[in-house]
């Protein structure tokens, strides 16, 4: 490459690992696959001086506001989103190449074209994803105020909530969803499942999620078109969700003689799960298949995520996401830990909620109904 070419030159290195990118050294052209990225990567990015990053993956999609981006560019790093398999193919360990205006060149030749991400279009994504969770939460409180209000009974008091068999009080719960991360996320829990002999609870689909990994749901809890019959045969008590009241087809269950459990509720079949086993009194309600970042959560129809966040606020630090049981139970520690991060996570979703207009709105119009909660996550802060 000539001396005086424009642009920024460097050594490819490829890191498609966050172990591969704690390798890389100053000066590197890091090839990362990183979508979302957040300032935590971009920190190491900065850390391991490199020259520039061309992302396989789209660095801000804006739906989740991440500062990743903007850190790199304030930091003097190049950064290119190239979002395509074909970079890893494409581009070698231990090459030069040249970029510039989103162009990747080897020998001056144009291999791949991304897009550059400068610090203004990084700051106007940024804007965008802001703007864009706030109606998101602005869209979440109205929602989860509707779905109060028509259930309350339920939702406050446990109205209408089966009452089960199996006695859950003061026992442990795997709640698993056929979702995000289930079937590794399952395979993490084997120690814990092994130790602490939890329920086991299939929520829908995920009842045939826990048939594959060699257990038997204790319980399964759905709608009865999501229940498998292999489900239903194994499981040890059926609870069929129902908008009506009524459930259809019910020879299905008594073939296999199975007691017809209703719960009567429009929720997904995953909520209604944990519903059951809060009010049903488990000690700790560990869910497989949660949404994992904040991103996929409000990615669902708006009324799902309301009913999911509620349910979640209702069943408090009783809840607990399986990667973070894994986390501590790999390594031995106490679960305390992760319950206190439940909590904080909890408040901390109530909060950014009651500071939107709809929120306050909610907030004020729900009264004495919700006074105590507004205390705690108060108290908190005080």
């Amino acid at each position: 490459m000539s001396q005086d070419a424009s642009g920024v030159v460097g050594t490819v290195r490829l890191a498609r690992s966050r172990r591969l990118i704690a390798a890389l050294r100053a000066g590197d052209v890091a090839v990362v696959d990183l979508p979302e990225l957040d300032a935590r990567e971009a920190q190491q990015l900065i850390d391991q001086r490199v020259r520039a990053v061309l992302n396989a993956s789209r660095s801000s999609s804006g739906r989740v506001p991440n500062v990743g981006p903007q850190m790199l560019s304030r930091a003097g790093i190049l950064l290119v989103d190239v979002p395509s398999d074909e970079i890893w193919s494409k581009l070698k360990n231990g090459e030069r190449v040249r970029i510039e205006d989103g162009r990747i060149l080897r020998q001056e030749i144009v291999v791949l074209t991304g897009v550059e991400l400068d610090e203004a279009r990084a700051t106007s994504d940024l804007a965008q994803a802001e703007s864009s969770l706030a109606t998101k939460l602005d869209s979440l409180s109205a929602n989860a105020s509707d779905h109060i209000q028509r259930e309350q009974s339920m939702l406050l008091a446990g109205a209408n909530v089966p009452r089960l068999r199996t006695k859950l009080r003061g026992r442990a719960v795997v709640v698993v969803s056929r979702a995000y991360d289930d079937a590794a996320d399952l395979r993490g829990l084997r120690r814990y499942i092994n130790d602490s002999d939890p329920i086991l609870i299939g929520a829908g689909p995920g009842a045939d999620v826990l048939l594959k990994a060699g257990y038997e749901p204790a319980i399964v809890v759905g709608h009865l078109d999501h229940l498998s019959d292999a489900a239903i045969r194994a499981a040890g008590e059926v609870v069929v969700s129902t908008a009506s009241g009524t459930v259809d087809r019910p020879e299905r269950l008594e073939r296999h003689g199975k007691e017809i459990v209703t719960f009567v509720s429009s929720g997904s079949d995953d909520d209604l799960a944990i519903l059951l086993a809060d009010t049903n009194e488990a000690a700790v309600i560990v869910h497989v298949g949660a949404p994992p970042t904040l991103s996929t959560f409000l990615e669902r129809p708006p009324a799902d995520v309301a009913r999911m966040f509620v349910a979640r606020l209702r069943a408090g630090a009783k809840i607990v996401d399986a990667k973070a049981v894994i986390h501590f139970t790999s390594k031995r520690h106490a679960l305390w830990p992760a319950l206190l991060l439940l909590v904080a996570g909890v408040v901390s979703v109530a909060v950014a909620i009651a500071v939107t207009p709809v929120g306050q709105d909610w907030y004020h119009s729900l009264g004495g109904q919700l006074a105590d909660l507004g205390t705690w996550i108060k108290g908190l802060f005080s």
